[in-house]
């Protein structure tokens, strides 16, 4: 039996659901990606305008001026590359089959533009923002990227390299404080994820402890404990959901003859004990898990069955009637059988009628049923 409540968009756009960790992971990434265009935006405008912002002139440069176009144009690619992220970062592109090499490209083009410009800054313009600019880009790119490996890798393994390597440059080989220093900075690049992967790890896990309670809670909000089966409010909120979405649905209201002469001569735990089995008896007698079985008050139970004709419906009530005669409960004060049997009213949904008036007209064909014998249906 399979108890849906009605979907609740409110609690949708405020609480994603996620079903694995992949659903995480594409969760972050749809926020992280507009964070790391917006970092890549401002760098490369500040380049770009680097006369206007602060006053910089390229009149200063003396060695390697043939590059400063070069180098703009690459800040124009790094701005197409923003905007690629920013499309990538839509659900949509997410989602699709192809994302991840796409965004590996992007990842590998921006890093490539960066890489090439933080040489020259570094090695041929001796720019003192050269080695803050590449920490930076490096950092941010590890707090954005930090759970999916392999796209920031992409971008940090080529920048890194060329970083490293124009320091190597500028010394001319490899030195102690070179070593420090890079080696520092690997190592914080590498705790850095380090730790905050096992922060996204905890979340995940917290997650999922969380859903685990919401599910325990929400059943136990929308079972019975006695039979198992929906409660009243799960029922009342299920034909709700179905009227409103103009879901075709049978359904099967049914009382336990003489419920209350077997309380008396066998007492109200034995009773408990029979309202269970009965409830056994309706979840085995329905045709596929989407069929609702709940209790509706007392000794009153209510199936739900979508998309049934009255043929299907009746054919339930029969199964219904077949076991409980294989449980055969003994029920001495029945004037209609030696075992425990039920009364059925059957209905089916119909265009203008409200949930409550269905379950009228299925309680009318309850009481015809008990008029005429009880241990029956009626329509």
């Amino acid at each position: 039996m399979k108890i849906s409540p009605p979907h609740d968009n409110r609690v949708s756009e405020t609480a994603p659901q996620w079903l694995n960790r992949h659903d995480m992971v594409n969760h972050a990434l749809a926020r992280a990606l507009p964070f790391l265009a917006c970092v890549h935006a401002t760098f490369s405008l500040m380049v770009l305008l680097r006369f206007r912002l602060m006053g910089y002139d390229d009149a200063t440069i003396l060695t390697a001026r043939e590059l400063i176009p070069v180098i703009d144009m690459l800040m124009c690619v790094v701005l197409a590359g923003v905007v690629m992220l920013v499309v990538l970062s839509h659900r949509k592109m997410i989602c699709s089959p192809h994302f991840r090499i796409r965004c590996q490209v992007v990842l590998l083009l921006l890093s490539a533009a960066w890489s090439f410009s933080a040489f020259v800054f570094t090695a041929f313009w001796h720019l003192p923002f050269a080695f803050p600019l590449s920490v930076t880009l490096l950092l941010s790119t590890v707090v954005a990227l930090y759970f999916h490996l392999s796209l920031l890798l992409c971008f940090v393994l080529p920048l890194w390299f060329m970083s490293f390597s124009a320091s190597l440059y500028i010394n001319q080989g490899i030195n102690a404080r070179i070593l420090l220093i890079w080696g520092g900075c690997t190592l914080i690049f590498i705790y850095s994820r380090w730790l905050l992967v096992r922060w996204f790890n905890e979340a995940w896990q917290r997650y999922n402890e969380n859903q685990l309670l919401v599910s325990r809670l929400d059943t136990m909000a929308h079972q019975d404990a006695l039979t198992q089966t929906a409660n009243r409010r799960a029922l009342e909120d299920h034909l709700q959901h179905a009227v409103a979405q103009q879901i075709p649905f049978s359904i099967i209201i049914l009382d336990v003859d003489y419920f209350k002469r077997y309380n008396d001569n066998y007492g109200h735990q034995a009773g408990d004990k029979c309202l269970a089995n009965v409830a056994d008896a309706l979840k085995s007698a329905v045709r596929t898990p989407e069929d609702l079985v709940a209790r509706y008050g007392g000794e009153e139970f209510v199936i739900v069955l979508p998309h049934a004709s009255q043929q299907d419906t009746e054919r339930v009530a029969q199964r219904i009637q077949q076991c409980l005669a294989e449980k055969a409960l003994p029920h001495e004060k029945s004037e209609v059988s030696g075992w425990v049997t039920v009364s059925m009213g059957l209905a089916n949904s119909e265009n203008g009628k409200n949930a409550n008036e269905i379950i009228a007209t299925a309680d009318a064909a309850l009481y015809r049923a008990k008029q005429s014998g009880r241990n029956r249906w009626a329509y």
